[in-house]
């Protein structure tokens, strides 16, 4: 006699949603220095305001301590690297990636920020992240320009950023 319970008899699978945040922004600075940025702990945790630690190898950790946040920290590990060109982290269920090349008229780089399979979290502040995500690619952008960081200032664009990520979200995924 077979034990083993009809496919009728067993529990779904969990089906959740997700989605992808991409960001393309132009720099006036060269692959390099980018790379330096999202890569050199010390340069991350300026422009991202909180400790970082990267062990820059496949199977380092790429982390940064949000102090405070109740969402938890950034604890991620490099599954992916070409250096000076592309850096791809996991982070929870989501993967994330750097991309960085040459401005094709030569004048700095091109860069894409990928966060792959965002799960919709089903929290009233959903668009965090993706206003979070933008609002750190305006610091890291002034950093690359040497502009000093202002935190209410950045705050203040985080707030105004979410409406917008919020009606951005809901699009694609429905009333949150």
């Amino acid at each position: 006699m077979d034990a083993t319970p009809e496919a009728s008899d067993a529990e779904l699978g969990e089906i959740t949603r997700c989605y992808n945040l991409l960001y393309r922004r132009t720099s006036r600075h060269a692959p390099a220095r980018v790379w330096r940025a999202i890569t050199d702990a010390d340069e991350l945790s300026r422009w991202m305001g909180y400790p970082a630690r990267v062990d820059l190898r496949v199977g380092g950790d790429y982390h940064v301590t949000f102090t405070g946040n109740p969402d938890g920290d950034l604890d991620g590990v490099i599954v992916g690297i070409e250096p000076g060109r592309r850096l791809t982290y996991a982070w929870g269920l989501s993967v994330l990636e750097w991309r960085l090349e040459p401005d094709p008229d030569g004048a700095g780089c091109r860069y894409t920020f990928l966060h792959h399979g965002m799960p919709v979290r089903g929290v009233e502040e959903e668009e965090g992240v993706g206003a979070g995500w933008h609002a750190w690619l305006d610091e890291l952008d002034m950093l690359l320009e040497g502009r000093s960081l202002d935190a209410a200032a950045s705050r203040a664009r985080y707030a105004r950023l979410c409406a917008r990520y919020r009606s951005a979200i809901e699009a694609v995924i429905g009333p949150i």
